[in-house]
């Protein structure tokens, strides 16, 4: 059977919101639950487009550790797990790799010289099931 790929091409702008959303959603899966707070509490540019007062922000962040008591009943609040060690669903780990592909490349692309930072290694592979998605970033 043919192995079916699909291609898209966005803009460097969508890419990151992509991206965001991949990060969100992988972290999600991973147990870290407080990402939403970071969402949803302190939306916009420094949290300047919602501003919402500390009731809310305490009441948000109690239903939120009840909700993941109830996801996750093993984690304790401030725990997640990690990508390595095959406990998160196999999609964070698919996530994961592709989020990093993109990172990586979208890196490279845009400082050629590299720097010292971890998206300019070369990702690793946690997925086996799949293979790394190729990135390609060119200018029109």
């Amino acid at each position: 059977m043919d192995k079916i790929k699909v291609q898209m091409i966005m803009t460097l702008d969508q890419a990151r919101v992509l991206m965001k959303a991949m990060d969100l959603y992988m972290r999600l899966l991973m147990g870290q639950f407080e990402e939403l707070e970071h969402l949803f509490c302190f939306f916009g540019e420094e949290g300047e487009r919602f501003k919402r007062d500390s009731s809310y922000q305490r009441e948000f962040e109690y239903y939120l550790k009840k909700v993941k008591s109830i996801v996750y009943p093993t984690l304790s609040p401030g725990e997640s797990w990690g990508i390595v060690g095959g406990l998160v669903p196999e999609d964070a780990t698919m996530i994961y790799d592709m989020y990093k592909s993109l990172d990586h490349d979208i890196s490279w692309y845009l400082n050629p010289k590299g720097d010292w930072t971890v998206n300019y290694d070369k990702p690793m592979h946690w997925y086996k099931d799949q293979p790394l998605p190729e990135v390609r970033v060119f200018k029109e």
